[in-house]
């Protein structure tokens, strides 16, 4: 007889969740402390240092919306650990490739693991929370990646000057093998709160999408524009800094204050907004606050601890209501489907963004255009932003029609 899986807390599942995204996190991250360093031992160019980011997204732009048809399908369990154990695989080529044809190799087939991983864990969190601690739960797993980048930008940067490059990715390539231990042990085969599985129907869930109306489009292009301004500054903040003249340990700090705060007030604005709602409104402020003071970064005197502390703002601001609010305009069955067109554009955007600020790194030799990039994207983001209660209006005007 089976065990009453009807006993495994939701609270457990959310802390394996999160430690599953800090997982992502290190991958995804673990580059951009160590670019100074790769660079120089591989000969790379800032492109090439670039693509190492874009091509970890590349993937997301095709595996998102399948990912997210899938775990509905095949459950969630099967779906993750099988994706955990890619992103693994992925970053073991990276800590064994002499040069930069087998790092976008392993880049690549890691961010097939790693997009799976970030349309599913939301997925699963809507299916254990459908209460008003939905919210709290989505500021908790948002703080996962703050965490993952902290402990990476303030550690694998002084680990690699210490001893290698590869040293850094082998720390993160043990810590996914063991999270993947502990989700294959832990994390509940057949949860009660699953929906009935059905096979996917991949024109059925494009007409859903399609029928969504424009509020799922419009808040997945500012997802995908933050991405493309945030994922570039994280990559190339701690280059700039140390051009300045900051020690690889400072800019390492500097880079990793950029998402320091959203560890505690991620899961408050989760709880604030439960309450309150508003979710639009701290999506355009935290927009503005991610151009405004990116565009500062090379032309003012404003202390770069202050300046990198006000920009991670945007970092609270943004993920949780939009993550929130996300659910909002689909059917329950299809939340996966919402998570994953959100993803396929976060993903276009890292994978454009950094490789743009790159090429205009390489072309004008200083990091100050690419940083007025950075501001521009964040800008539009918070036009696109500003349409949503019009577009919301529109939906359920069209809706009461229909009834």
């Amino acid at each position: 007889m089976e065990a009453p899986i009807k006993q495994t807390s939701r609270w457990t599942v959310l802390l394996i969740i999160f430690l599953v995204t800090v997982a992502f996190g290190f991958v995804f991250q673990c580059i951009p402390p160590i670019l100074t360093f790769m660079i120089t031992s591989l000969g790379l160019t800032h492109a090439q240092a670039g693509a190492l980011m874009s091509m970890f997204s590349l993937p997301g732009v095709i595996v998102a919306i399948p990912g997210g048809i899938l775990a509905p399908a095949y459950g969630a369990k099967r779906v993750l650990l099988g994706a955990l154990v890619i992103m693994t695989l992925g970053t073991l080529l990276v800590a064994l490739a002499p040069g930069f044809t087998l790092l976008i190799v392993g880049r690549f087939i890691a961010g097939v693991g790693g997009m799976i991983v970030v349309v599913v864990a939301p997925q699963t969190l809507a299916a254990w929370f459908s209460d008003k601690w939905f919210s709290v739960a989505i500021g908790v797993y948002i703080s996962a990646l703050p965490v993952a980048v902290i402990v990476a930008f303030n550690t694998f940067g002084t680990l690699a000057k210490a001893t290698r490059w590869q040293v850094p990715i082998w720390v993160t390539f043990t810590y996914c093998v063991a999270v993947c231990l502990l989700f294959a042990w832990k994390y509940p085969a057949k949860p009660y709160i699953e929906p009935e599985r059905r096979k996917p129907n991949l024109r059925e869930n494009l007409t859903v999408l399609k029928k969504s109306g424009s509020p799922v489009w419009l808040l997945s292009l500012v997802w995908m524009l933050y991405n493309a301004s945030s994922i570039s500054f994280m990559t190339f903040a701690g280059d700039h800094y140390i051009a300045q003249g900051f020690s690889v340990e400072l800019a390492g700090f500097l880079t990793s204050l950029f998402m320091m705060s959203s560890i505690v007030l991620g899961p408050v604005l989760g709880a604030v907004i439960g309450r309150i709602g508003k979710e639009i409104h701290f999506i355009v402020f935290g927009c503005a606050i991610l151009g405004i003071f990116i565009f500062l970064i090379p032309r003012s005197n404003i202390n770069p601890l202050l300046l990198v502390g006000l920009i991670g703002l945007s970092c609270v601001l943004i993920p949780t209501p939009l993550y929130a609010l996300l659910p909002r305009y689909l059917p329950s069955r299809y939340t996966g489907l919402g998570y994953g067109l959100s993803v396929a554009l976060e993903n276009l955007g890292s994978l454009i963004g950094p490789f743009l600020v790159g090429l205009l790194h390489d072309k004008y030799h200083d990091h100050s255009r690419g940083f007025d990039l950075m501001a521009f994207l964040a800008f539009l983001g918070m036009v696109i932003a500003l349409l949503l209660p019009f577009a919301v209006k529109r939906r359920e005007s069209r809706k009461s029609h229909q009834v």
